[in-house]
């Protein structure tokens, strides 16, 4: 998902006593009150818990089948289950918005008795179910699905007209979940190794969705539109576009990679698609070059002209940027932070939202990196310099677990997350190392679940060392390291020195920071709680930008 709120902030220069100090964040504070979290209800729990109703059964394949009226803004029709049985059990959970009506549920030409509890069904089968049969369970629904207030953050379906009024409509529902329009079971964990989609509209638009279009039939003034995907996807990914769509298409290859990159837009952006779409095969072959091959190359890519600003729905992005670059990088954010999704969060997917920094933080990243590919790692600094002044530092970036829960407005998983990861490759001090092991993580976890944990656990195993003191800070405290600093000529030795501690950590934090002494010499400073000082003869500057730390000059620092 793109971030709420994007703005440029300058460089900040401080000098004092011959003295200049560089930080990538050098006028953050940590909030004195921390993030209160909300009050959970039962309902946040039967949402995000993997309660035993719901592991036991591993869904494989999702068919959904649905009419949609745009005059009505209704749908109707059915989703089959087809899972594996994890357990013995008699009842399951699956999950359906309490304003969408159930019509009925099917098993084996069983009707099945269900209860549902807020936005949980629970399906009791006539006869036990046993470990590692297959089972296929039909649900057959309508109703006005939850309309979005404030797509893509605040998601739901999106009824609007184009400019020659014909009905153009979109849905989102990261945050709030697919079961806010098909039956599903509704939590990250479960991923589905494929999904089919039929869509029935009103003859003359066309639907888009996720993989490849399989099949189109016509019949009583309506159109039939199957779309099929070859591999896993995130269940929240799963969507449709509604419009009067015109298609174009551009052939990319890359070493093995070669697939199309498809284009839907409305008519009247067709000549600016066509422009501005262009820079979407150099993002395309940096994240394959730093993170491995597109991983949907059966599916292809799709970029599709939504009634909202973007989101990165699977080999079907979202695009509603209105055709414009950034003035001062001359790149669409939007193409830019939602393709590199495809990578991080559609892919390699987190468990729960506790830790959609994998996703969140790991896209805005791939964003400095394609400013480090087209303009240098000066610009690259930049660039992360000015998204270190959106941190709140409210709260840890690993929320709580089992409850569905992240707050959008708090963009620290996206910003604060791109800043470890910088943070990371400073503290390692090897590129080549650095992007092996975020090659690696991908390449381990495409197409699968991951967890911090799981990264943690690589970067210790690919460095041969321990930094779980870098993750604990950043990932599980919410306070930014500071590294309180003095500088100050000693008449009695006529010499200079430069004092140092840290505070606001939690335990030993041993990230070295870099000096750069006048006439071109470097050293390594590596600060701890306690007072150090390191003699200079001329001017010094500590050089913070590689790491993600606030700068506090303590006067009283002897």
């Amino acid at each position: 998902m793109n971030k709420l709120l994007i703005f440029a902030l300058p460089a900040v220069l401080l000098f004092a006593s011959g003295c200049a100090i560089v930080g990538i964040n050098v006028k953050h504070k940590t909030p004195k009150k921390a993030f209160k979290y909300p009050t959970f209800t039962h309902a946040d729990t039967l949402r995000g818990k993997l309660s035993n109703y719901r592991t036991c059964y591993d869904v494989n394949f999702y068919n959904i089948d649905i009419e949609v009226n745009p005059d009505d803004k209704f749908i109707k029709g059915f989703a089959d289950f087809h899972f594996i049985n994890k357990t013995d059990f008699d009842t399951i959970q699956i999950d359906l918005y309490e304003n969408m009506k159930i019509n009925g549920i099917i098993c084996d030409s069983d009707s099945l008795r269900y209860e549902r509890i807020y936005n949980a069904v629970f399906v009791y089968f006539n006869q036990s179910q046993k470990k590692d049969q297959q089972t296929i369970m039909t649900v057959y629904y309508e109703g006005n699905p939850h309309p979005a207030k404030r797509p893509p953050w605040d998601g739901g379906f999106v009824w609007k007209k184009d400019k020659s009024k014909n009905p153009w409509i979109g849905v989102a529902c990261e945050l709030d979940g697919a079961s806010l329009w098909w039956p599903v079971k509704d939590h990250l964990y479960d991923e589905p190794d494929s999904l089919s989609m039929s869509v029935t509209i009103p003859e003359g638009l066309f639907c888009v969705s996720n993989g490849k279009l399989i099949n189109r039939t016509k019949k009583d003034n309506k159109e039939t539109f199957t779309w099929k995907t070859s591999y896993p996807i995130n269940t929240y990914n799963a969507t449709l576009y509604i419009g009067n769509y015109k298609h174009f298409k551009i052939p990319y290859s890359n070493n093995e990679s070669k697939f199309d990159l498809d284009f839907y837009v409305l008519p009247e952006n067709l000549d600016s698609a066509k422009t501005h779409f262009k820079q979407t095969v150099d993002m395309i072959k940096l994240f394959e070059k730093r993170f491995g091959e597109y991983p949907w190359q059966k599916d292809g890519f799709k970029l599709v002209e939504s009634p909202y600003a973007g989101m990165e729905h699977q080999s079907a992005i979202a695009y509603g940027n209105g055709y414009k670059n950034d003035k001062y990088h001359k790149f669409d954010y939007i193409i830019l932070h939602e393709t590199a999704h495809e990578w991080w969060g559609n892919s390699v997917s987190a468990k729960d939202y506790a830790e959609i920094w994998l996703h969140e933080g790991f896209a805005t990243y791939s964003e400095a990196l394609y400013v480090e590919h087209t303009k240098g790692y000066d610009k690259y600094l930049n660039y992360l310099r000015f998204y270190s002044w959106l941190i709140k530092n409210k709260r840890p970036m690993v929320g709580p677990f089992d409850v569905n829960y992240w707050d959008y407005k708090d963009g620290d998983v996206y910003m604060k997350g791109a800043l470890v990861l910088h943070t990371l490759r400073n503290a390692i001090a090897n590129d080549t190392l650095f992007f092996d092991i975020i090659h690696t993580f991908y390449n381990d976890y495409k197409y699968s679940i991951a967890t911090s944990n799981d990264f943690i656990n690589l970067v210790n195993e690919k460095t041969n060392s321990e930094y779980n003191w870098l993750f604990n800070q950043y990932l599980y405290d919410r306070t930014c390291p500071q590294l309180e600093w003095n500088y100050f000529y000693d008449p009695t030795k006529m010499k200079n020195f430069v004092k140092y501690r840290w505070t606001n950590i939690n335990s030993d934090f041993p990230l070295p920071i870099k000096i750069e002494i006048e006439g071109g010499e470097e050293a390594l400073i590596h600060p701890s709680k306690n007072i150090q000082s390191y003699e200079v003869n001329t001017g010094v500057w500590l050089n913070t930008n590689a790491s993600y730390i606030r700068l506090k000059r303590n006067k009283k620092l002897y």
